[in-house]
């Protein structure tokens, strides 16, 4: 298994979350770019051709295992120790890196953990849809939770934007509609030409 160390050295990564404002359009356009991508959780059923699928909790890999084996082409990463036991390479295996607690938030870290350049979040809303919608997709099954932690994930990516700062990594808020202050706010049509 080749380390995530460096391997994105200099280049744009897109993070893409599953905040409610996320549209399959918006995927559609990261794919023609061209550019490296990482999905979290269920976002894997838009864009099943992402390079790699960050899914943070055991739990959620139990619920979903079976579909990702179906679809998702791309390598597999968790935060959960036990995650080799549904196909994903657990990150404690890569020294240093720090998942913040959040999946949303181990996809940006392990961008930058992988020597990007700069990132782009996509689907970030971090704040429940005008209808309220936790995610772009249906709610996720029982036992899972549905952003029942929201109000503290402000505080894990205020974290992140101090270690990408550090790290020296340019990360852009592309999320058409957010709740987070710590990253500077751009269209994805913008950071995508950059």
């Amino acid at each position: 298994m080749t380390k995530f160390a460096n391997r994105w050295l200099g280049k744009t990564v897109v993070c893409i979350a599953s905040g409610p404002s996320l549209t399959v359009d918006d995927c559609e356009r990261v794919r023609a770019s061209g550019h490296v991508s990482i999905v979290t959780n269920t976002t894997f059923r838009i864009a099943p051709w992402a390079h790699v699928l960050m899914a943070h909790d055991e739990a959620w890999w139990a619920a979903y295992a079976k579909e990702v084996d179906s679809v998702f082409v791309g390598e597999r990463v968790t935060c959960a120790s036990r995650g080799m036991a549904y196909g994903a390479r657990p990150l404690r295996l890569e020294p240093g890196f720090r998942g913040f607690a959040n999946s949303g938030a181990a996809a940006v870290s392990l961008a930058v953990f992988a020597g990007a350049a700069r990132v782009i979040m996509l689907g970030y809303d971090c704040k429940y849809g005008a209808d309220g919608a936790a995610h772009w997709h249906e709610k996720h099954p029982s036992p899972l939770g549905n952003a029942k932690s929201i109000k503290a994930w402000p505080a894990k990516f205020k974290a992140l934007a101090q270690y990408a700062r550090g790290r020296r990594c340019e990360v852009l808020n592309a999320t058409r509609d957010t709740a987070l202050a710590c990253f500077p706010l751009i269209s994805l049509e913008k950071a995508l030409a950059r």
